[in-house]
């Protein structure tokens, strides 16, 4: 009997915690339309070149990925990847740099937080990333529901606290990176280059990265 009561009020509180609705801000195939392909000086020049999870990891995550190599005068090449979700569990991970670019063979070094240009409070994660001669500076950031977390103990955390309140979030990840050997000035660079896509593309743009309370 005690057994009995036991696992019926442990299968109570598993269907309790189950996420009842999820989050979706950004309808199928309207990540390309709502970032633009002009941000300040740079234009959109290329989507390849950058790195990737294998496909096989990423399969039934993402809802939505995006990847674009931006070009200006006078400065580097800026690679983007913006991964989105809008039934997120905890899949951002494979996109993660720290992920990711290992896999590929890359070594990552220095590693650590600043501001997240753009966003009031917030922090983005940046670190090195060499193979042979080739070495990326990378700046990136993470949106889970209403939360930015900066280390997957802090992704999981935000999960399970949306869960908490019946919600399955969405999740975006969004990734620069520059080829060079100047990491402060990559980091200068890349700050700018964000503060540009957070403050420029319409509501659903910016409810995508930032989430429905910041669209405004």
């Amino acid at each position: 009997m005690l057994l009995g009561g036991a696992l019926t009020a442990a299968a109570g509180s598993a269907a309790w915690l189950r996420p009842r609705r999820t989050t979706a801000l950004l309808p199928d195939g309207a990540l390309e339309k709502s970032v633009p392909l002009q941000l300040g000086d740079y234009h959109y020049a290329s989507s390849t070149g950058l790195i990737l999870p294998d496909s096989d990891q990423t399969t039934g995550i993402y809802d939505q990925v995006l990847t674009r190599v931006y070009v200006a005068p006078d400065a580097a090449p800026m690679m983007l990847l913006i991964a989105y979700g809008s039934a997120q569990d905890a899949g951002l991970a494979v996109h993660r740099p720290e992920a990711c670019y290992p896999s590929a063979g890359y070594t990552i070094s220095a590693r650590s937080t600043v501001e997240l240009r753009g966003v009031s409070g917030r922090e983005a994660t940046v670190l090195s990333a060499s193979r042979g001669d080739r070495i990326e500076q990378i700046y990136f950031w993470m949106r889970i529901g209403e939360r930015f977390p900066t280390s997957p103990i802090d992704e999981k955390s935000a999960v399970f606290a949306a869960n908490l309140r019946g919600v399955m979030p969405d999740g975006v990840l969004v990734r620069l990176s520059v080829r060079s050997t100047n990491a402060r000035g990559a980091l200068d660079q890349m700050m700018a280059f964000n503060a540009m896509l957070l403050g420029t593309g319409d509501r659903m743009g910016r409810a995508m990265l930032l989430g429905k309370d910041s669209a405004s």
